[in-house]
């Protein structure tokens, strides 16, 4: 039997995410990095329920014994499963009987409470997984445990009995019902417990971790040089008006059109000096 409480994620910090990890989240706050991920679980927890049943009943009584404290812890706990972070991986139902009476009867009484418990499960909880049924009956000698920690009377004469491996089960039972103070204590105290159906859940729940990560603070990012390199500059010299005038020098790969209209005004500026001798001293080019 297990009471079950809030479900909560476990949160920690690690400086390496394990294997499995699934990243849920990362920030970044200055030269912090904050990153948080999953953990999938699929089982690794155990939940058990009871439920008991009247002498030579098989149907399921909410106000019997304590059954209306485990179907309610019962139902809270299936309430915990709709929560995406909660797998179960399997799910169990085995059915009881106690030892006292017909040995046949007993095995059918506990498939019984078995199927009871299941069909209680599947019509008011849906579960989407397989669930695997089995039942058992007791014999007297798994009495000893209980007996030894009890009240019972005569104590040590039940012990002989129970533990003997001369008798068997419906003469154990003959023995004791000859002992009216020891059998009325069994009936009352210790045969009831062993009349029950259990449910057990195997299940995990995912875990969230936080790693945080100090990172080298960004630096800003520098200016790109994009001018183009200054190019020489040549002086051309015309004493005319008495000016220097620097201008950029032409590289050598200017086109051939360039050259020849310069060869033209040479040309040009020669013819002029002879049709007009005396109109200019001197011509700079």
């Amino acid at each position: 039997m297990l009471a079950l409480g809030t479900t909560v994620a476990a949160v920690a910090q690690s400086n390496q995410a394990p294997a499995n990890a699934v990243l849920v989240s990362q920030t970044r706050n200055g030269n912090v990095v904050t990153t948080r991920y999953k953990i999938p679980h699929d089982d690794g927890k155990h939940a058990e329920f009871d439920v008991h049943y009247a002498i030579n009943k098989a149907n399921i009584v909410p106000s019997y014994s304590d059954n209306t404290q485990q179907i309610e812890e019962l139902k809270d706990f299936m309430a915990q499963t709709k929560d995406t972070t909660m797998h179960i991986s399997a799910i169990h139902i085995v059915g009881y009987a106690s030892p006292d009476g017909n040995a046949k009867e007993n095995d059918t009484l506990a498939s019984k409470r078995a199927q009871s418990l299941y069909y209680y499960a599947v019509n008011t909880y849906h579960p989407e997984q397989k669930i695997d049924t089995d039942h058992k009956t007791f014999h007297w000698s798994d009495c000893v445990p209980v007996v030894e920690k009890s009240d019972i009377p005569q104590k040590e004469q039940v012990l002989a009995i129970l533990k003997s491996t001369k008798h068997t089960e419906p003469q154990k039972e003959a023995a004791l019902r000859k002992m009216p103070q020891a059998w009325r204590y069994l009936a009352t105290h210790i045969l009831p417990q062993m009349r029950y159906a259990d449910i057990e859940f195997d299940y995990g729940i995912d875990e969230f971790v936080t790693r945080t990560t100090v990172v080298a603070p960004t630096e800003p990012a520098k200016p790109i040089q994009t001018s183009q390199p200054k190019q020489p500059e040549e002086v051309v010299v015309e004493e005319e008006m008495g000016i220097v005038i620097a201008t950029p020098r032409h590289d050598a790969s200017d086109d051939v059109d360039s050259k020849a209209n310069k060869r033209n005004q040479r040309k040009a500026r020669k013819a002029d000096k002879k049709n007009f001798k005396g109109g200019y001293e001197a011509i700079y080019w």
